[in-house]
């Protein structure tokens, strides 16, 4: 290894500077191209840019040099970009005499052979970024094309950025810039030369923990076809192995970009989706063990585990990554606010529950079944209602949630555990859960109580809904003001005559399910505690329940009695509407 402190002219001296098919698309961001040009332009101080590592490419006599960059592709890319926006940022005449020494084109260009016409952008991106690096390079995009908030590329984006940056420094500071990147004596970059003996993996995991950080999933993709270098030894193999079971599948085009880097919320962290699928990977494979690891060691115990695997076994891993992304990505969802929700799409009800329930520990194995019973409808749709039903049953009857990672585990190994803990949740523990129960696991319940009532009713002309409606307790949680004068009456129809403990008993029966509804829009916080009739008809300009009821949980349930005269709303109600959604909730989700 030869490490030296070099200017960007070093990119001179070489012929094709390849990035290596395996390695991230270009990532940076405004934050660090203000960074880098504010740094530059502070012409008082010396720079130090960070480091490159590269490494020589063994090549036939009389071929164009290449080398390949190992670390340091964002910063070098970032550098030449900045370079092509300084020059195009000139007129005619100062774009002719740049050029005039050859130090720019021979930064940015190379040639295969000194008497071809044609000059070749110098560094060859991945496929992901190639067609763009290479028309900025050449100087075929104009910058006010583009639009920052609607443009996918990041090549483009840095394009732009600089050269709206620049109309704002004067020709003088340009010029500067401009001579200061082509002086050979101006070493802004430590420029490390590896040779074959040199554990390049081992340096490029060690550098990176500066500038942009690499995450798991960048650190697992380059062991992988590091790992596949060395056993498979044809370059050409490597490339056909990454570009039909990565690239097709996590690089293919922006929108696949995108999709892998979104981040998701599990639990208090927020991780990207190729994250979270690496570590159900991981799980599901059985080396990744929830009981003692945790999702900051997943590149390391990715790397052990490649480590291990030989030829056959590495490139049938790569391969099963690739089938379960594709289920990944068909299968897991992400909700949006115009989504609809129909009772008999059986694997949106389940992301619906875990998603609102805040529950993504099980991912690994609902993966695992996809996989298991793919082509297999009925026996999936079987599995996946109970791994649903024992989440909603757990969640009403507040049981813990931490054990779930190794119930996940377990269920991989051995799936008819589930029905072993589906019977130790029983219909009376689920009843009682349902006394008293809050507001957003009310709110999921209801709605799909809904959604189950209007699946085989002919009175609805919609069996899909949106899930944008908001809770409201019937009778108010801050009831004592306006509802004082409606006696409170036990479960054998008594009125309670101690106040204090008719207070006890009114309070506990507001939080139960049976008190609650769902609104297509809430009420005016003024309205929500009134006594009965002046919260379904409302008052004045401000609407009531009976504006606001869409939904048969609330008009059929409520409206409907109200309107053929029924204007009470007390505990002998409340407990018979909880009866009711009690036994929907339990035909739904039953443990049998």
């Amino acid at each position: 290894m030869k490490a030296e402190a070099r200017s960007l002219t070093f990119l001179a001296n070489e012929g094709e500077v390849k990035i290596p098919f395996f390695q991230r698309a270009y990532v940076w961001n405004e934050n660090n191209w203000e960074e880098l040009i504010s740094e530059l332009l502070q012409s008082s101080k010396s720079h130090f840019l960070g480091s490159l590592v590269l490494k020589q490419i063994e090549i036939q006599s009389g071929s164009t040099k290449q080398v390949l960059v190992i670390d340091g592709q964002q910063r070098l890319t970032t550098l030449s970009i900045l370079l092509r926006a300084l020059f195009d940022s000139f007129d005619t005449l100062l774009q002719e005499k740049c050029q005039q020494d050859g130090k720019f084109d021979a930064c940015l260009f190379y040639k295969k052979d000194m008497f071809d016409d044609d000059l070749l952008v110098k560094i060859e991106h991945s496929k992901i970024d190639k067609k763009y690096y290479q028309q900025v390079i050449r100087g075929e995009i104009v910058a006010d094309t583009i639009d920052l908030h609607t443009c996918n590329s990041n090549i483009l984006k840095c394009y732009k950025f600089f050269v709206d940056r620049l109309v704002n420094v004067s020709l003088k500071d340009r010029q500067t810039l401009f001579n200061d990147l082509l002086s050979s004596t101006n070493s802004i970059l430590v420029v490390i030369d590896l040779t074959e003996d040199d554990d390049e993996q081992a340096i490029f995991d060690t550098i990176n923990s500066a500038g942009m950080r690499l995450s798991s999933a960048d650190i697992v993709k380059n062991v992988l076809f590091q790992r596949a270098f060395e056993l498979l030894g044809n370059q050409e193999d490597v490339e056909t192995l990454y570009h039909d079971s990565w690239e097709s599948v996590f690089a293919n085009d922006e929108q696949s970009i995108t999709f892998w880097d979104t981040a998701r919320s599990t639990g208090r962290m927020m991780r990207d989706n190729i994250e979270l699928l690496l570590h159900s990977i991981a799980v599901i494979e059985g080396f990744f063990d929830p009981e003692k690891h945790s999702l900051s060691d997943l590149s390391n115990i990715y790397k052990e585990h490649i480590r291990r695997l030989d030829k056959n076994e590495l490139t049938k891993f790569i391969r099963t990554i690739s089938e379960f992304a594709k289920l990944y990505r068909e299968k897991i969802i992400v909700f949006e606010n115009s989504d609809l929700f129909g009772f008999t799409d059986y694997n949106k009800r389940l992301f619906h529950v875990l998603s609102v329930c805040d529950v993504s520990t099980f991912h690994p194995y609902i993966l695992f079944l996809y996989r298991k019973y793919e082509g297999n409808e009925t026996e999936l749709a079987v599995s996946l209602k109970k791994l649903e039903t024992l989440v909603i049953r757990r969640t009403v009857c507040k049981l813990e949630t931490k054990n779930y990672n190794k119930l996940c585990k377990e269920l991989i190994s051995d799936s008819s555990k589930i029905d072993i803990l589906l019977a130790e949740v029983t219909d009376n523990d689920v009843s009682n859960g349902l006394m008293s129960i809050s507001n957003k696991h009310a709110a999921l319940l209801l709605f799909w109580v809904e959604l189950f009532r209007r699946k085989n009713d002919n009175r609805y002309d919609r069996d899909e809904l949106k899930y944008t409606y908001t809770l409201e307790h019937l009778l108010p949680q801050k009831w004592e003001e306006h509802w004082r004068n409606v006696p409170i009456i036990d479960e054998d129809g008594q009125s309670i005559t101690d106040w204090e403990e008719a207070k006890k008993y009114r309070y506990k029966l507001i939080y139960s399910i049976g008190n609650m509804t769902l609104l297509k829009s809430s009420l005016n916080s003024s309205l929500r505690n009134y006594e009965f009739k002046r919260k379904i008809e409302g008052e004045g300009r401000k609407r009531g329940i009976k504006h606001y009821a869409e939904l048969g949980i609330t008009k059929l349930d409520i409206i409907a009695y109200y309107e053929t005269g029924d204007l009470s709303w007390n505990e002998i109600k409340i407990r018979e509407r909880t009866k009711q959604i009690t036994e929907d909730v339990l035909k739904i989700w039953s443990n049998i």
